[in-house]
């Protein structure tokens, strides 16, 4: 497979993820929808009929190129372009001829209700029918001490449903909870056959749930997840305080719990934080195993870019390994990112993947993300105009009390916006950790007391950020 043929092959999959229709009307408008041209501005994809095209271009543009953005690792605009309006020869299916060429508001709506109705005789389960992601499986989710309790709880009920139920994992975005996911249902489609498994995304659950009750359709839907073997929602925490979705889910909670089936749950924080939140669903969260999955170390973005940057066939030496581990701190999404952008930049720009490269691929993918030393001189030339000093004051060892007051809030807002240490801080001042901690505590203090204090910091911290 070409990496034109992966990129279009991982983009379909995620398409269908996102998009949650059934994989009739899935193939209906996506079928043989091919990248054919990609580069650092423009992606051209093919689709069989105008037909198609006009409709890919009306209603799914934005979720393409999103979904395109987050796979390669930047943006692109995106044009699409039809093969029989070059080959006459190629003629709409039958399903299209069914469907008018002219995409008025009304016929649009025709369109929508057809695809409905294609759900809704097929009663799409979503997660038990579509090609689930290779490579998301429990082989190569690299662990480390942060996420191994989370990945041997997920695994436990992968290999022996309902050991655990429900099962809640909470981390903040991009450290690997979906990953985790879709290696338990790649994992259960390869030793549990047979099982009915349903996956959703949290907020497309709550829009099929208005649906639903706007189309009166609220018997399939409950049909749909009540008989699931194996429920797996992601980002529950989008139903705080949407009380129909809530109300819903409770039953579908329970209808799932009392015929032990296996509930597996992801939010971007734990129960007893998600708020509102009912207390019946917090408590029935909060009654099966939690497992959190914390930023990664920093050895194991090491680790984490090693396994990701051989397996993208890009050679990144062990020094700028380093580098990337230590400006990269954040979380596994913004590693992969980097790392596909370089690879784009190395196979089609045949550029060197140098310390210059890594820092402009990262103020692309991340434009908050600034080099140690340049954030530290950022804060320092900022700190000193605003109080009225110089650098130079700023690193001395005067003690006037406007001097003073600058250099306790450059300590404060450095330890804020960098990962250095009390005793790396302190060094920048010719202090020790000791007068560092203090200049912190001294600044948290006035943020406490001082009137408009945390509010002036706080712009001072926007403008140095470039917000």
């Amino acid at each position: 497979m070409d990496e034109l043929s992966g990129i279009s092959e991982a983009l379909r999959e995620e398409l269908q993820v996102k998009i949650g229709t059934a994989q009739s009307t899935f193939d209906l408008w996506f079928g043989d929808f091919n990248l054919t041209e990609l580069s650092e501005d423009r992606a051209v994809f093919s689709t069989p009929t105008k037909l198609r095209r006009r409709i890919l271009s009306a209603k799914y543009i934005d979720v393409i190129k999103s979904t395109l953005a987050e796979i390669i690792g930047f943006s692109v605009d995106v044009e699409i372009f039809a093969l029989d309006e070059q080959n006459e020869l190629n003629s709409p299916t039958e399903e299209e001829e069914e469907v008018t060429a002219d995409i008025s508001e009304e016929e649009r709506e025709e369109i929508i209700q057809k695809e409905k109705k294609i759900e809704e005789m097929l009663n799409d389960t979503s997660g038990d029918k579509k090609t689930l992601l290779d490579e998301y499986t429990f082989e190569n989710f690299i662990e480390g001490s942060s996420n191994k309790f989370a990945k041997a709880a997920c695994y436990a009920v992968a290999n022996d449903p309902c050991a655990y139920n429900p099962l809640f994992i909470h981390g903040h975005s991009g450290l690997g909870k979906t990953h985790l996911l879709y290696a338990i249902m790649n994992y259960m489609k390869k030793n549990h056959k047979g099982l009915k498994i349903v996956y959703k995304k949290s907020e497309s659950f709550m829009n099929e749930l208005i649906e639903a009750i706007g189309e009166g359709l609220t018997a399939p839907f409950k049909e749909k997840y009540r008989s699931a073997d194996v429920l797996l929602l992601d980002d529950i925490q989008i139903i705080a305080g949407k009380e129909a979705t809530q109300e819903e889910f409770f039953h579908t909670f329970n209808a799932l719990y009392e015929s032990e089936k296996q509930i597996i749950l992801t939010s971007d924080r734990p129960p007893m934080e998600i708020k509102p939140l009912t207390d019946r669903l917090r408590t029935r969260f909060e009654s099966g195993l939690i497992a959190d999955v914390q930023p990664p170390s920093f050895e194991l973005r090491v680790a984490i870019i090693r396994k990701k940057a051989e397996i993208l066939g890009i050679n990144v030496p062990p020094h700028l390994i380093d580098y990337m581990a230590d400006r990269l701190n954040s979380n596994i999404r913004q590693i992969e990112g980097v790392l596909k952008k370089l690879q784009f930049m190395s196979s089609f720009s045949g550029i060197e993947i140098t310390k210059e490269a890594i820092d402009q691929v990262i103020s692309v993918v991340d434009p908050g993300n600034i080099p140690t030393d340049a954030m530290v001189e950022r804060v320092l030339t900022a700190v000193a105009k605003k109080y009225g000093v110089t650098v130079e004051d700023l690193k001395s060892k005067k003690k006037t009390d406007s001097i003073a007051k600058a250099r306790h809030v450059a300590v404060y807002v450095i330890r804020k916006l960098t990962t250095l240490s009390l005793d790396e801080t302190g060094k920048i001042f010719g202090r020790d950790h000791t007068t560092a901690l203090y200049s912190e505590q001294k600044t948290i203090m006035n943020i406490r007391t001082v009137k408009n204090f945390e509010r002036d910091l706080n712009l001072l911290i926007k403008e140095i950020k470039g917000l």
